[in-house]
């Protein structure tokens, strides 16, 4: 079977999924030709894939790329969007999702609009450094790095407000978003919400097929639409490919991975700030991210989780046609909101 799952619907998903978004996918995407494509070809492709579903996004004020310094230094790109109110402004940071591989400034445009003018607050997103080309973790290197800039240098530079930020991100920039919030913790970043869609917490290179996988979602949705069991193996492999096969240099770089590889073996989950976890009831990924949840309450912190019953993985793209796409954006604008304009 094609990692890609642009065929019909499989007929175990489709009792579980809401009828709008099997109408949509069936328009749209189920008559495509299913078969491999090349990395290069999928990355053109990939911000404007779920585009058929997404709605009018609401105008900033003022929207500009500039860079900041990643990982040991080396310049990346950001967008920034600025609200019409005066600064200085609470900030949002965004991680577009993507697999580790796949992503862009254009990824999650739409949210990062919607967020910036709902909640009142600048929004940088920050377009890290890709596998296989740079090894892992530099997504979540290159990101904290953009992260401890931000705080740094934000108020001089952007305009921002560097004691109130939040934090954000879907799938894989989820994921991103929630070690970063450990990584201030640690370093002593104040953050006032951590707010993530259908992140990817554990490591399944452990897993040879599906039904070794400790989640029932796993099973569940191994053949779910827009992301199933074959293509998280591809972007897992994908992952770990960029790492040199041996020597000194492979050493380095598994070094550098520590707990990142799962983020359920996080060391400490004490003092974290409010985090807020919403999954999509048709996701491979669902159990995994409901129990990164469950161990953040554990560790005694101020935790919100909502599963979006009826909804694939990329849901939250489509929120020209699903209401549960719309409710996540509104939710986490008003979250957001809420959290980053106390003083």
């Amino acid at each position: 079977m094609s990692h890609e799952a642009l065929n019909p619907i499989h007929p175990s998903a489709l009792p579980h999924l809401d009828p709008v978004f099997v109408r949509l996918y069936n328009e749209h995407v189920a008559n495509t030709p299913a078969g491999p494509i090349d990395l290069s070809i999928l990355r053109t492709k990939y911000s404007v894939l779920y585009s058929y579903g997404t709605g009018p996004a609401p105008a900033c004020a003022r929207i500009y790329d500039s860079q900041v310094p990643g990982h040991k230094g080396d310049l990346i790109p950001i967008r920034v969007y600025e609200p019409a109110s005066p600064g200085p402004w609470p900030v949002h940071v965004d991680f577009h999702g993507g697999g580790w591989g796949l992503g862009d400034l254009d990824t999650e445009a739409h949210i990062c609009k919607h967020i910036c003018v709902k909640a009142d607050v600048c929004v940088i997103d920050v377009d890290y450094r890709l596998v296989p080309e740079h090894a892992f973790p530099i997504g979540i290197q290159d990101s904290f790095a953009a992260l401890q800039h931000i705080h740094a240098k934000g108020a001089e530079q952007f305009k921002i407000d560097p004691t109130r930020i939040s934090l954000g991100g879907v799938s894989a920039g989820g994921n991103i978003a929630l070690v970063c919030a450990h990584l201030a913790r640690d370093a002593q970043i104040p953050l006032r919400l951590v707010a993530v869609g259908t992140p990817t917490i554990d490591d399944i290179s452990k897993y040879q097929s599906a039904s070794e996988a400790p989640w029932p979602s796993m099973q569940d949705m191994e053949h779910a639409p827009t992301l199933n069991w074959a293509r998280l193996k591809w972007f897992d492999n994908l992952k770990w490919q960029s790492i040199a096969a041996d020597g000194p240099t492979m050493e380095t770089q598994m070094a550098a991975v520590k707990w990142y590889a799962s983020a359920l073996q996080a060391p400490d989950f004490t003092q974290l700030s409010k985090t807020i976890i919403y999954t999509a009831g048709c996701d491979p990924l669902r159990d995994e991210g409901e129990a990164y949840a469950r161990k953040l309450i554990e560790g005694g912190n101020e935790v919100i989780q909502k599963r979006f019953a009826g909804v694939p993985h990329p849901f939250m793209h489509m929120d020209e046609y699903l209401w549960q796409a719309r409710e996540f954006i509104d939710l986490t604008a008003e979250h957001i909101k809420t959290t980053l304009h106390q003083r």
